[in-house]
């Protein structure tokens, strides 16, 4: 008896637990980083799967590395570029939000910049 207490007590716990479905999203991927704004960046193409939006937030917990692998910050970065980003959807809104950003490259012709150039971008609001 004493043992379906214990299963029936460890069933009641699996079913309190979050489902599989509703656990962070995180991708990696290349896209090319048009401009930069105090909190945002907005691409001119990208190569996630999942990603819907045209930009994505970035943070002082946001890591970013130049060409040579060395960490700068977001007023350092220069746009436009090709690198890596690693984001997450964001559980409280759904926003995506950048972990790190990895330069791969600056795009050939086009003059670099490190000015900003978006609006800042105010979080949506709650539904």
């Amino acid at each position: 008896m004493k043992k379906m207490y214990s299963l029936l007590i460890i069933a009641f716990i699996i079913a309190w637990l979050p489902p599989a479905a509703q656990a962070e999203f995180r991708e990696e991927g290349i896209a090319i980083i048009g401009e930069k704004g105090p909190n945002a960046l907005r691409f001119e193409a990208n190569g996630f799967s999942a990603f819907r939006d045209r930009y994505m937030l970035v943070s002082g917990l946001t890591r970013i590395y130049n060409e040579a692998g060395e960490p700068i910050s977001l007023a350092e970065l220069k746009v436009p570029c090709e690198a890596r980003i690693l984001y997450r959807k964001r559980a409280s809104d759904g926003a995506s939000e950048a972990i790190s950003i990895n330069i791969e490259s600056y795009i050939e012709g086009r003059e670099t910049e490190t000015v900003w150039s978006l609006p800042e971008i105010e979080p949506l609001p709650p539904q």
